[in-house]
């Protein structure tokens, strides 16, 4: 698991993209799995952005990350991310803040938290790029997912993205074998392993045995550098061959590391390969053999024989059987082996079959047939592979659509309830799961009443107390009390003020928390006066919230006729199209290599030639034709008064 974090200002921005269509419509179905604040998107947004701006001073109070799983993992239920989020956002201890997870997509979950809380404290983020990467890390063994410490510790130049798609184009990766440089990857270290010791003759033979081709990199001091590798069918757009150093095929392949295990020394001369070799002598010594008698003519063929089985022993494969093929082998030694055969039994000689000459094929500049036709092979296979997203993604927005009509018009006619209504009674819900907290806070805010009122009564009789201390015993005697009897009320009124202070002190923090505590439950600020509202007045806003879902479903309705229109629309073209190139496709596959290979050439030639000069380079040059200058370049520069003139 992945979890990339950034921080913004404004938490609307980044929920609406979550619920848009992304950057290349690739948001599917978008949706709140977990969060403390409910409402529509907006709402939601706004909630988090105003409980944010209680701290105007901090300049980025919007924290933000995104948890993404390999496909490894596979797809993960909504209950399942909603309890990962839970615990991803209490482990970095946001839970106090509001908070809202959406997910758009099959591998990854967007958390947008405000970093200031409901009470307006600010919670800090310091260290929270190796806290989450430490929670991601938990979270992970805890769900059974994938360990991302063990997918990112490479052990060779791993394949990037644009030779990954290369590869799948060309059938390897998913279900197919894996790229070419994984394959190469396996199958060379399997061949040192085996020639280890043996030197480089016994590791470039069996390179060959394993059908890897090999170019020794040798510098013209006679030192050995290395090798370069590459398999049968790996071209690039120009169908030229592709060779990897051993370098980039793994580090432990370069010749520093590989010829201490096989034995640094020259190669020695490998004896020809006797399925390229023998056909040449067979052709040298055609007449020679049509003297030979029957038993040097059986022995020759016995001599034969015996050499493709030990070949073939040595290479692992089952042997040829005995008798005739029915159909023409593509080995020349077992070729060479049925022609001395059919010569020892008086057969004729098996003949090639003569190619038929392909079709017609219209020139890749004629648009008419091949519109396409300058596209290079990886250009085009590209261009395939981005239609059939833009045909999925259309098709998608299309059912998405429809499923939008069908659901504004069940909203305009009443069949389903509307988002307003459920928004209102879902506020009703929340408020009366809160009301405890609130009768609590009512009940406590009495208390504080009355402990106040009871504060101020002690003080003024303790002033009134206090200030009779001054007078004169006949004052006093006339008012009917004495200086004793005061000094005991003022001691009796302070203590009754320090008593009503401290249960007023504590009325008001527990009336507080009750407050902060149905505010979290509710996501309302003042969940007290909220309440009272909808019970006063439950008809009108029921009323008035179904007006606003009829007028909903039928803009829904209506923008979803528009949308399916426009979306049919679109995939009609875009499925012509895509038929295009398949046919584009299937004309490049059956036409002779040597075409093929000429198109290449001159696809690449015409290319470059259509490319300016002037932005072949690499520095950026404004110079040629088809390109304007910028204002700066083209303003006159000011005339030359002389020295001095403009200091």
């Amino acid at each position: 698991m992945i979890a990339n974090i950034t921080k913004g200002r404004r938490a609307a921005g980044a929920i609406l993209y979550d619920f848009g269509p992304g950057r290349r419509d690739e948001h599917v179905n978008p949706r709140i799995v977990a969060g403390n604040v409910t409402g529509t998107p907006l709402q939601v947004a706004r909630a988090i952005d105003h409980t944010a701006r209680q701290r105007p001073d901090i300049k980025a109070p919007i924290w933000r990350t995104s948890l993404s799983l390999p496909d490894e993992d596979g797809i993960l239920p909504d209950g399942q991310w909603a309890t990962i989020a839970e615990d991803f956002i209490e482990s970095m201890g946001f839970d106090g803040a509001p908070w809202v997870a959406v997910r758009h997509g099959d591998d990854h979950v967007h958390l947008t938290v405000s970093r200031v809380d409901w009470s307006g404290q600010l919670l800090t983020d310091r260290w929270d790029y190796r806290r989450a990467r430490e929670v991601a890390d938990r979270l992970e063994e805890q769900h059974g997912l994938v360990r991302a410490a063990d997918r990112f510790k490479p052990e060779g130049p791993q394949v990037r993205n644009n030779e990954l798609e290369a590869a799948r184009r060309r059938g390897r990766g998913l279900d197919g074998p894996p790229p070419e440089r994984e394959e190469l990857r396996r199958i060379v270290r399997e061949v040192r392993d085996a020639s280890r010791g043996l030197g480089r003759e016994a590791f470039e033979s069996g390179l060959e045995d394993a059908g890897v081709s090999f170019r020794a990199n040798v510098a013209s001091t006679a030192r050995m550098n290395g090798y370069s590798f590459t398999l049968a069918g790996w071209t690039d757009g120009t169908d030229a061959q592709v060779w990897v150093p051993a370098s980039k095929v793994a580090k432990d392949l370069r010749w520093a590391a590989l010829g201490p295990v096989l034995g640094d020394g020259p190669a020695t001369p490998r004896i020809p390969d006797p399925r390229v070799a023998f056909p040449a002598a067979a052709r040298a010594t055609s007449p020679s053999l049509q003297s030979l008698s029957g038993d040097e003519l059986a022995a020759a063929a016995e001599r034969g024989a015996e050499i493709l089985r030990r070949g073939q022993a040595e290479r692992a494969i089952v042997p040829v059987p005995q008798q005739q093929p029915a159909a023409r082998s593509t080995d020349p030694a077992a070729n060479l082996l049925a022609q001395w055969r059919a010569i020892a039994a008086g057969q004729q000689l098996p003949t090639d079959e003569v190619p038929v000459a392909p079709a017609t094929i219209p020139a890749w500049t004629d648009k008419a047939r091949r519109p396409h036709g300058r596209l290079s092979n990886d250009g085009l296979a590209t261009a395939i592979k981005r239609r059939e997203r833009e045909l999925a993604a259309l098709i998608r927005s299309k059912t998405a659509a429809e499923v939008e009509i069908r659901t504004g018009d069940a909203i305009a006619t009443g069949q389903i309830t509307g988002p307003y209504v459920q928004e209102l009674h879902q506020l009703l819900a929340r408020l009366e799961g809160a009301e405890p907290r609130i009768v609590a806070a009512r009940q406590h805010r009495e208390i504080l009443t009355a402990a106040e009122e009871a504060t101020t009564l002690a003080r003024a009789e303790w002033r009134e107390a206090d200030g009779r201390k001054a007078k004169s015993r006949w004052e006093l005697w006339r008012l009917g009390t004495n200086r004793a009897a005061e000094k005991a009320r003022a001691a009796d009124a302070s203590e009754a003020i320090g008593y009503n202070s401290d249960v007023a002190a504590g009325a008001r923090t527990a009336a507080a928390k009750e407050e902060q505590a149905a505010r979290q439950q509710s996501g309302v600020r003042d969940p007290d006066a909220e309440l009272d509202r909808l019970r006063t007045d439950w008809a009108e806003l029921v009323g008035d919230a179904h007006g606003r879902d009829q007028d909903h479903g039928t803009a829904q309705r209506r923008n979803g006729q528009r949308d399916a229109a426009r979306h049919a629309t679109s995939i009609t073209a875009t499925e012509k199209r895509l038929v295009e190139l398949r046919q584009e496709q299937a004309v490049r596959k059956a036409m002779p290599d040597s075409q093929r290979r000429a198109e290449g050439r001159a696809r690449s030639a015409a290319a470059q030639a259509a490319f300016p000069k002037s932005r072949r380079g690499t520095g950026p040059r404004y110079s040629g034709a088809g390109y304007e200058q910028p204002a700066h370049l083209r303003q006159q520069p000011p005339p030359n008064r002389g020295q001095g003139h403009g200091l």
